[in-house]
Order: C-alpha cells, then structure tokens, then sequence
C-alpha cells in the first residue's frame, strides 16, 4: 500500500538472527563447561577453575544483555557482530588457561565465522576471521601450558589430543549444522514472507488504481445512461399500445440492459457500498440463487451446484462475494464449449471454500501463472478485459483468503476461492 514501510534487509536479517544467536550462546556456555568438567574428570587435567567460571560468567552476563536486544523492533548488525567478537575473545581466555595451541576445542572459532558469513556477510566474515586468527596466534605465545593431575595422564597427552580433538570437531559440527542451517531457513522463510507481503502491497495499489478508474467512468457514464433511460421512456410513451410486437420487445430489451447497467455503474462508484457493507453475511441458497440471476437464463440452466448437506450462512460481504463468484463463473462458462454445462461447488468447514470447475481445453502452465494479472486475459479481442478474476484475488486477499488457479491443457481449469472463518 502507499506509504507502507519496508524493513531494510540488514535490519530484516538481524531481527530472525538474534534469537538464533541468542541460543547458540547458551548452548556455549553450558557446551564449555562440560568440556572443562570433561578435562578434569576425563582427562586429568588440572583447571583453573576460577579464572574459567569468570569468562564463562561473562559470556552468560553478554548474553543476557543480549536477550534484552530482542524487545528491540530494530535491533543492529553491529550488536550481533559486536557478540561474535565478544565469543572469540572469551574463547581465546579460555585457551590461554588450558593449553594455549594444544587445546583442541579451538575449531570452535569456526561456529563463529560461520554465523557472521551466513548473516552478516562477507566483509563482517573476513573481519571476524582475521580477528580470530590473529588472538589464536597470541595463544601461540602467552598461555599456561597443561598440567596433568598425574603422570599417568601426561604420558598420553597426544592420545588425549587426538580424542579432544575428536570431540570439538564433533561438537563445532553440530553446531553449525543445527544453527547455521536453522538461521538459514529462518532467513529463506523471512524473505518468502516478505515477497509475498510485496505482492500483496502491489496487487492492492493496482486495486486502488482500478476503483478510481471505475469510479471516474461511472460518474462520466451516468449522464449519458441517465439520456437515454429518459430517451426511452419517451420513446416508448410515445408508441403507445401502436407498437408491433418486436419493437415492443425491443424497447423491453433496451429497458433491461439499462437497468443493468446502472445497477453496475452503482457498484462502480460506489453507491451501493453502505448497503452491502451492512450485509456481512450470505445465506449459500441465496448465492447460489443471485449468482444464476446474474449469468442470465441460459447458462443458469447448466450451472451445476454441489452444496454442504447443511449448508451454514457464508460470513463474508454479501455484494463483493456474489460479484467475485459470478466472475469465476462467468469466465468458465467462457472457457467452455457452447452447451457444456459448469460445477459450483461449495464446501464449509472451518471457513468455507468455493471451487468452479470448467469445461474448457484448459491452460499451459505459464498462462495459468498469469491468470489473475489485471488486463490479462485468454478471451478473443473485445469479449473481457481480465479483471474478473483479479477482482476476486483481490477480494480474497482482503478476506484474508486465497484464490488458486488449477489448469492442464485437455482437462479444464479449477478455481478456488477459500476464505476463512471470521
């Protein structure tokens, strides 16, 4: 719609990122202390306990400001890039108290760079990467080497690396597989959403756009229309019972169309938009009923119904839905051959579902994907505009509901306008 604002996508990513962020934190916290528990009661080797419970004190106290972050409607890249770093320096304090380089749990920097590439993108990855690497490198330098609780332990120290290394590489691969691939779906589902929210935004400024048209023809419509209702009455007072009968029924024709007419012009400009708006429901008889009045006798007579076995009233604007049906309806009669009969179907539930089913050569795939465009029609030159049935989208859509095309060429067309229970 106009003015509708668009969260920007690095704002967008943040706000499905933080909660994921959020969580990885805490599985660290309490994957690390498992890990320090597992050193000293598996390994044997001596850990310094406090230092340790301060970093990973610190993490959880980050995090917790963190989760605050996700009462904020906009929360900022920089505040989850800001967390990543904030991991990897208390990371490297966590290797520096237990073996520097020789601590096997330093694949777990990955995690990290791995989240800032899938999330932040490419400059914030190589910024995170350099960062890590280059505290990884002071490890080289300043750490506290291992100290084993006995000597039979410190005889096997390589052993005891391989396995640990075993168990982070096990470890940062869950870890990315869950979170990563997580906050990937969350992302994928969030820009689904957010193109469909487009579509919507688009097919209602069209819809706007359509109304004021219809609106302003309407109006330059009705003085001309007005002439020649007048015309006619005159026309007819004037010939009297001296008229044959074919130009009686003539001007009986002329009357007819021109009351259509204006009751068409009425619902264009919306003269009768109080009236049915205080009609919020519609019994299914009464539908079906107006729906065969407006077809005109003929196709009236091979319009097959199939209704519930209790039938309930259709909650729903009772003018908007009769003129979306009668549009569905209309079309597949078009699409028809001559003397082919159509199937309307309608089924309550929940809410309720109407399908019209055709008996037409139906559609290739592509032209089905287009059917709904405003201006985009099937029919020969001058026999629809292709509005019909962007109409009934576009009242489907302000329901809350959907309209689906389903067509094979050689097996007809299937339309359904669901709405749900309001």
């Amino acid at each position: 719609m106009p003015g509708t604002a668009v969260t920007p996508a690095p704002a967008r990513a943040a706000l499905v990122v933080l909660p994921w962020l959020v969580r990885l934190r805490w599985v660290s916290v309490v994957a690390l202390a498992l890990a320090v528990l597992a050193a000293a009661t598996l390994w044997r080797v001596h850990v310094p306990v406090g230092p340790i419970a301060t970093l990973l004190a610190a993490l959880a106290a980050t995090n917790a400001v963190l989760a605050f972050q996700l009462r904020s409607p906009d929360p900022s890249r920089g505040v989850i890039g800001g967390s990543l770093l904030i991991d990897s320096l208390l990371l490297t304090g966590i290797l520096y108290f237990v073996g520097g380089p020789m601590n096997p749990f330093s694949t777990v920097y990955l995690v990290g760079i791995t989240l800032a590439a899938v999330t932040l993108g490419h400059r914030w990855a190589v910024a995170l990467a350099g960062v890590s690497v280059a505290l990884y490198a002071l490890t080289f330098f300043w750490h506290q080497p291992l100290h084993y609780t006995d000597a039979e332990s410190a005889e096997h120290t390589l052993t005891l690396h391989l396995a640990g290394m075993w168990v982070a590489l096990s470890a940062a691969a869950g870890l990315i597989a869950h979170f990563v691939g997580r906050v990937s779906e969350a992302l994928a589902q969030r820009e689904a959403e957010l193109d469909d929210a487009r579509a919507a935004t688009a097919r209602s400024e069209r819809l706007a756009a359509l109304l004021s048209l219809g609106a302003g023809a309407a109006h330059e419509l009705a003085t001309p229309l007005s002439t020649i209702r007048t015309a006619s009455a005159e026309l007819e007072r004037a010939v009297g019972g001296s008229a044959d009968p074919a130009s009686a029924e003539y001007l009986r024709v002329i009357r007819r169309e021109i009351d259509r007419c204006t009751h068409v012009l009425d619902q264009m400009s919306g003269r009768a938009a109080s009236a049915s708006a205080a009609d919020a429901e519609i019994a299914v008889a009464r539908l079906v009923n107006d729906v065969r009045a407006r077809v005109g006798e003929a196709r009236a007579r091979r319009l097959d119904v199939a209704l519930p076995a209790v039938p309930r009233p259709i909650a729903a604007p009772a003018e908007p839905l009769r003129q979306a049906v009668v549009a569905l309806v209309q079309n597949a009669f078009d699409a028809s051959p001559p003397g082919e009969s159509v199937l309307l179907k309608v089924e309550q539930g929940a809410g309720v579902r109407l399908e019209v089913i055709d008996r037409g050569h139906g559609m290739p795939p592509d032209t089905a994907a287009r059917a709904g465009e405003p201006f985009f029609t099937t029919k020969p030159y001058g026999a629809g505009l292709g509005l019909g049935l962007f109409l009934a989208r576009a009242f489907a859509d302000q329901m809350g509901g959907t309209l689906t095309v389903q067509s094979h060429v050689g097996h007809g067309t299937s339309v359904v306008l669901e709405l749900p229970a309001r």
